[in-house]
């Protein structure tokens, strides 16, 4: 499912924010190592406010753009990572700021960890073309010998599943109307 324009310049938005804050702040504080005070403790609050609206943005993802993917069987693998990072981040994000020491060691290298994978992983589900990752029903039912695939069309036509059950339908009954 494709999103509207004010949806994806808040998930894009929010998105590159927390990002590239945290990937400066990252740099600035464990690479280059300098204490720059002010500007460290600006990144990391900017990029705790943006982790926010993300996590807001993200949340109005669910009711639709996740169900509708989800069910399509569109980008699920890309969608799923992107999701399962997006919670591991969360939680490795309230152990560094609530956590005691022993835990925020680990905390940050997890977090870390999952920041640069999600720095991947979501472009490549946003801008992946809309593939599927479960078969196509009329495939299964030619691998079944239930029809035979159809010369047509190619087996991965972008259908709705009502369509599907359409044709699925007018195949076994010789009616086109699905009941």
């Amino acid at each position: 499912m494709r999103l509207g324009v004010r949806q994806k310049t808040a998930v894009f938005a929010t998105v590159a924010v927390v990002g590239l804050s945290g990937l400066l702040w990252f740099v600035l504080h464990d690479v280059v190592a300098d204490e720059l005070g002010d500007t460290t403790h600006l990144l990391l609050s900017l990029h705790g406010v943006s982790a926010y609206a993300l996590l807001v943005a993200v949340g109005s993802l669910l009711p639709l753009h996740v169900r509708a993917g989800w069910r399509s069987g569109r980008n699920t693998i890309t969608g799923v990572m992107a999701t399962a990072a997006m919670a591991v981040l969360s939680v490795t994000a309230l152990m560094l700021y609530y956590g005691g020491e022993e835990t925020q060691a680990a905390a940050k290298w997890i977090h870390l960890a999952f920041g640069f994978a999600l720095l991947a992983v979501f472009p490549a589900h946003a801008f992946s073309r809309m593939t599927r990752v479960i078969p196509d029903d009329e495939a299964l039912r030619a691998k079944a010998g239930l029809v035979t695939p159809s010369a047509k069309r190619p087996l991965n036509e972008d259908k709705t599943l009502r369509d599907r059950q359409g044709d699925f339908h007018s195949t076994i009954t010789g009616s086109n109307r699905p009941q």
